[in-house]
């Protein structure tokens, strides 16, 4: 099996079962993203917020505001596991990947975080610039569209934080696996048909 090939040693073989956990919380982060953007998507415009009065977005872009990173995730952790079992990922693919995802998660979560769980005031004008939930109809003292709830919004943001932490635990064990194979000499890991240098 390729959870046991040589490039992924020790304790460094079970790497395999943070991807599955990114994948697990990337689903969940999804579906929870669906619920927001669909409840965006549904609520009207707020008529009092004149001064950030902005043109709505259109529904494909608050789909993607909300699914961006959870939907990409799900198809690279699903890629990651198949080549893992199937043709013996290589520990420098994986190094290279949750690197990129890790950047790709922050930037999500930081903007999930400063247009919804802030709490930067209305009064900002700033703000009405980069986030267009301040022209929805809100919830009192809050970002949150009137028809999404409290729940959904912390909990995707939440699990974004956890698919951070995740992500470095994964490029930390890739990394000491192609330290580990680099200091192993540096020969070649059978991928398929192929060699490939360490």
């Amino acid at each position: 099996m390729a959870i046991l090939t040589k490039s992924w040693s020790g304790r460094l073989r079970y790497a395999p079962l943070l991807n599955i956990a990114i994948l697990l919380a990337s689903v969940v982060a999804f579906g929870l993203a669906v619920s927001y953007a669909h409840a965006s998507i549904r609520t009207p415009m707020d008529n009092q917020a004149q001064i950030y009065m902005r043109p709505r977005p259109t529904n494909g872009k608050i789909i993607v505001y909300s699914t961006f990173m959870p939907f990409f995730t799900i198809l690279q952790s699903c890629l990651d596991l198949s080549l893992h079992f199937l043709i013996s990922l290589h520990p420098i693919y994986s190094l290279a990947i949750s690197s990129l995802y890790f950047i790709g998660w922050l930037v999500q979560w930081s903007i999930w975080m400063h247009c919804e769980i802030s709490g930067i005031g209305f009064d900002n004008a700033g703000r009405g610039e980069t986030c267009w939930q301040v022209n929805l109809d809100h919830r009192k003292n809050s970002m949150i569209p009137l028809r999404s709830s409290q729940g959904v919004v912390n909990g995707r943001v939440g699990l974004g934080a956890v698919v951070i932490a995740l992500y470095v635990a994964y490029f930390t064990l890739a990394l000491l696996a192609v330290l580990r194979n680099r200091r192993g000499g540096g020969k070649g890991v059978k991928i398929g048909s192929s060699e490939m240098m360490r």
